[in-house]
């Protein structure tokens, strides 16, 4: 009787781990060419570049970069390579911009602008890549700021 009991548990045990991380495995994030939409908040910060990458008050040039800090961390897996590692507990990401879309996000102001935005995901691999993952963006959208207004009666 107690083998049957201890192997049931076991059986049971082993279903819930592997449950457990077949859930896990499916809130990760893909690298390219994977599309993915994420939301947080966005934020400038200005970083030393070249030549040391150390800092602006010592020389380097100053780079701007923007970043998204996401809602809940994330990790990102799939379509790993030599440059894709995979990445757990990701909270923010450094996004890539062409065009257009530096100045559709200089108009984004507020200390705590709210976006969601789409693309495909790469692993850094360059010195002006500073943070883990970043964010090749196809689409960036303001996400709607709700005003409250006071409707005040006459008596």
């Amino acid at each position: 009787m107690f083998p049957r009991v201890c192997s049931k548990i076991f059986t049971l045990l082993i279903l819930l781990c592997a449950t457990a991380a077949a859930a896990s495995a499916q809130s990760c994030l893909s690298y390219e060419p994977a599309e993915v939409q994420v939301s947080g908040t966005l934020s400038k910060q200005v970083v030393p570049g070249p030549p040391n990458y150390e800092s602006v008050r010592r020389g380097d040039k100053p780079e701007t970069i923007w970043i998204l800090t996401l809602d809940k961390a994330v990790c990102v897996t799939g379509n790993t390579d030599d440059v894709n590692e995979p990445e757990q507990n990701v909270t923010d990401l450094q996004l890539v911009l062409e065009g257009n879309q530096f100045a559709q996000v200089r108009r984004m102001r507020g200390r705590k602008v709210r976006v969601a935005a789409t693309g495909t995901l790469f692993h850094a691999h360059t010195a002006h890549h500073r943070t883990k993952v970043l964010l090749d963006v196809k689409e960036i959208l303001q996400e709607p700021r709700i005003r409250l207004r006071l409707f005040i009666q006459n008596p």
